[in-house]
């Protein structure tokens, strides 16, 4: 049969001297490991403040390009729009000019529109897209039916514009 080992039963007096051998390692194992965890976490939130600064910066990147292109298009389609109703006032112009000999009161209050016409070619093109807003904002809290009214206009106006290109 097998004997038992009395070296670790109580009383035989060897587990006390284990047992404050075994307790000093585990409170030094037990030290080392808070340590190493204590320092684990330090790195992790090291890390993460770095990516989550990285992801900050990227975002405000993309959202900086992203704004300028936009400032890009808008300012330049506010040019080509600018440069479509200057050609529009023109065309008004040489109009006025048709009728001068039959007509020329008629004439010169087309004359007239067409210079109206012109300043707000100029007036767009040397404004930025912010104080246009502001204007167009301005006006249709003044005047609404007449906003209303030039919105439809302007709208019949592109919807011909629109047909006419499209048949050419």
């Amino acid at each position: 049969m097998n004997t038992p080992d009395t070296n670790n039963f109580p009383g035989s007096g060897n587990e006390w001297q284990a047992d404050d051998k075994g307790a000093g390692n585990s409170k030094e194992a037990l030290s080392k490991l808070k340590t190493s965890a204590s320092e684990t976490a330090n790195h992790l939130k090291s890390a993460a403040a770095s990516v989550s600064n990285d992801a900050r910066e990227y975002a405000g990147s993309v959202a900086s390009d992203a704004a300028g292109a936009f400032k890009e298009a808008v300012e330049s389609n506010k040019t080509a729009g600018a440069d479509a109703i200057a050609n529009i006032a023109h065309s008004v112009k040489e109009a006025a000019d048709g009728i001068e000999k039959q007509s020329p009161q008629v004439a010169g209050m087309v004359r007239s529109a067409a210079e109206g016409v012109e300043r707000i070619s100029t007036d767009i093109r040397d404004r930025n897209v912010g104080e246009l807003f502001d204007s167009v904002t301005k006006f249709a809290q003044r005047q609404p039916a007449a906003f209303f009214g030039v919105g439809i206009l302007a709208g019949v106006m592109l919807t011909r514009f629109m047909r006419s290109s499209d048949r050419s």
